[in-house]
C-alpha cells in the first residue's frame, strides 16, 4: 500500500506557478510514485482564491482542472463536528498564528493518521507531520 500524503494549497501554487520559490521542489514531488493523495475542500477553496485574486479567473479555472485530473485524490469534506474540532485545535495552538484552514488540515491529519504533508507552510508540522519540501 502506498503512503498517504496530504496536499496543502502551497504545494498546488508552487507546482502551477513557475515563478514560485518552491516550484522545482513541487515538480519533483509530483513526479514521484503516486502516493494516496488527499486534501480538503477548504484547501481547494484557499488555493482557488489565491489564483483568482493574483492571476485571474482563467488561472483559477486551470487550478480547478488540475485538481480534477489528480487521479485518486480524496477530498475531505467539512462538517459541523469538524468545525468544532477546528475550534479546539485553534485553542490548543493559541499563539502559533494558525489559520482556520491550517487548523482544519491539522485536524484531518490527526483523524486520518496522515503523517506526510506536501506544503510550503511550516504550520502543518505543528502536530508532528513531516512536511516536504523541507526548508533549507
Amino acid at each position: 500500500m502506498t503512503e498517504a500524503v496530504f496536499l496543502d494549497s502551497g504545494i498546488f501554487i508552487a507546482f502551477l506557478n513557475r515563478h514560485d520559490q518552491w516550484h522545482t521542489q513541487a515538480v519533483a514531488l509530483f513526479s514521484l510514485a503516486r502516493p494516496r493523495w488527499s486534501t480538503s475542500y477548504l484547501v481547494i477553496g484557499e488555493a482557488y482564491s489565491w489564483f483568482l485574486h493574483r492571476y485571474g479567473e482563467e488561472a483559477a479555472r486551470s487550478f480547478r482542472a488540475f485538481v480534477d485530473k489528480l487521479d485518486g485524490l480524496k477530498i475531505h469534506d467539512v462538517t459541523a463536528e469538524h468545525h468544532r474540532q477546528v475550534g479546539r485545535m485553534l485553542d490548543r495552538l493559541r499563539g502559533a498564528k494558525v489559520s482556520y484552514v491550517d487548523a482544519s488540515s491539522l485536524c484531518l491529519l490527526e483523524r486520518h493518521k496522515i503523517r506526510k504533508v506536501w506544503s510550503t507552510d511550516f504550520h502543518l508540522s505543528l502536530t508532528g507531520a513531516e512536511v516536504a519540501p523541507r526548508r533549507s
